[in-house]
């Protein structure tokens, strides 16, 4: 299947290493601020999953690593595309000066 390598390894290894520095809370929070609709989905469906495993009888320690994991991997994955995504435009239209994908301002809410 062809792929338009977009996202590259290093591209991953970027957004693994500043998740594992900044944390999750920090990063989900910032996350939100720029993607609520989709932090929201992500969090409301990693709720679903942790009250899933504990229904199913998993320790508490073993459903806060499974938590943890599937969280880290959602992360990883929304953060690397912003970036792979950025990257494509300043590749793609290099006389424009873009911010980063992490400087954007929040989006204003929609007018009532």
């Amino acid at each position: 299947m062809a792929s338009d390598r977009l996202v590259t390894s290093q591209h991953v290894l970027k957004a693994v290493m500043e998740l594992d520095r900044r944390g999750s809370t920090k990063t989900l929070a910032d996350l939100e601020k720029l993607e609520p609709d989709l932090i929201e989905y992500l969090l409301e469906n990693l709720t679903r999953l942790h009250h899933r495993l504990t229904r199913l009888g998993l320790s508490g320690a073993d459903v806060r690593k499974i938590y943890r994991r599937a969280e880290a991997t959602a992360v990883v994955c929304i953060m690397t595309m912003r970036k792979a995504h950025h990257d494509l435009w300043r590749r793609d239209h290099d006389e424009i000066d873009l911010p980063s994908p992490d400087d954007l301002p929040p989006p204003s809410p929609a007018a009532p």
